[in-house]
């Protein structure tokens, strides 16, 4: 259990750290109606999440339980770490091409005040176009579900894995509505915090864990 939660937490901790995501649940909270629109919105994301995860097992699932299962992982690894490589590259030659970029909390109305119905399909929407969650969180589920522990660890493993994940959306969410007048002041930092550096946070996430999954392939 030690050694693949060794191999999962990483992972998952990468794909917390989600900008883009952060920033327009920030945005959503800032606006009218804010509990009830930021609820959808967390619906949103959770529901992708849960389909992420259960995804992510049956890669593993119905894949071979031979000697086999290595080649695999080691494939999937490349893959995504290439991947993550790409988008990091891709993030930076844009950057040259644009001296600046709007900040995806660009005050527009639609976007701090949408309809629940909106806030709902936004959530799903931006967790299904956010790759770099995607294509970290998807080797931690493999992980486990390759690994030889008992049903019940691996059940302990996702939970894990999970909250981990969806820990600063989650967090975000309870201090928002939970402590409305507490949470607003650092809240607004944060989103601004967010905002300036979107892009630097990106790629350094995207560096970081495309090597370390190429590093973990080919060791």
């Amino acid at each position: 259990m030690g050694e693949l939660l060794s191999k999962v937490i990483p992972l998952s901790l990468g794909a917390a750290i989600s900008p883009t995501v952060l920033a327009l649940e920030l945005l959503i909270l800032s606006g009218k109606r804010s509990k009830a629109r930021a609820s959808m919105f967390l619906l949103g994301l959770l529901l992708v999440f849960g389909a992420i995860t259960a995804f992510g097992l049956l890669l593993s699932h119905t894949t071979s339980t031979s000697p086999a299962q290595a080649s695999i992982t080691k494939t999937v690894d490349v893959v995504t770490g290439s991947l993550l490589l790409l988008l990091a590259l891709g993030t930076i030659l844009r950057s040259l091409v644009h001296d600046s970029v709007a900040p995806v909390g660009g005050e527009t109305n639609d976007t701090k005040h949408p309809g629940l119905l909106s806030a709902f399909l936004l959530g799903l929407a931006i967790m299904v176009t956010n790759f770099s969650t995607i294509l970290l969180y998807i080797p931690a589920m493999r992980s486990i579900s390759a690994s030889d522990i008992s049903t019940p660890d691996k059940a302990v493993a996702v939970a894990i894995a999970f909250l981990i994940a969806a820990a600063p959306i989650l967090v975000i969410y309870v201090f928002a509505v939970g402590f409305p007048r507490i949470a607003t002041p650092p809240l607004k930092k944060l989103r601004g915090s967010i905002d300036r550096h979107q892009r630097t946070i990106g790629i350094v996430i995207e560096v970081i864990f495309g090597a370390y999954l190429m590093f973990k392939a080919f060791r």
